[in-house]
């Protein structure tokens, strides 16, 4: 009678750790696969940083050459008002000879006639 209860006993042992088993390779197969999509999802969402990554540097290089050639253009912008300046500068100065020059003609002129004036007299 022992020996029957026994082996009922191993016997309800063994369906228990048969119903376990199946129940771990349940959980292990639903673990793999969450770990198998949070892997997905990860990779899908770094590709998408780098992808956004990429865009960003894109643009940022297409800002530092705007950036270059709005610089250069100023650079020009200032070059040529500073000969525009000189040049103006120049032509103020050429203006003021000239009038030197008139009113020097002008008084060699009246000079001019009093020596005349006085050579007749």
């Amino acid at each position: 009678m022992q020996k029957v209860a026994n082996e009922a006993a191993m016997n309800q042992l063994h369906q228990d750790l048969a119903v376990h088993k199946n129940h771990i390779d349940a959980l292990t197969r639903r673990l793999e696969q969450v770990c198998s999509d949070v892997e997905s999802r990860y990779h899908y969402e770094i590709q998408g940083l780098k992808d956004l990554l990429l865009i960003e540097q894109e643009e940022k290089n297409e800002l530092n050459k705007k950036l270059q050639d709005l610089e250069k253009e100023l650079f020009m912008s200032r070059t040529k008002l500073a000969e525009q300046q000189r040049d103006s500068t120049s032509n103020q100065n050429m203006e003021t000879l000239k009038q030197k020059i008139m009113k020097l003609r002008k008084e060699n002129e009246v000079l001019k006639r009093k020596l005349a004036d006085s050579k007749e007299s």
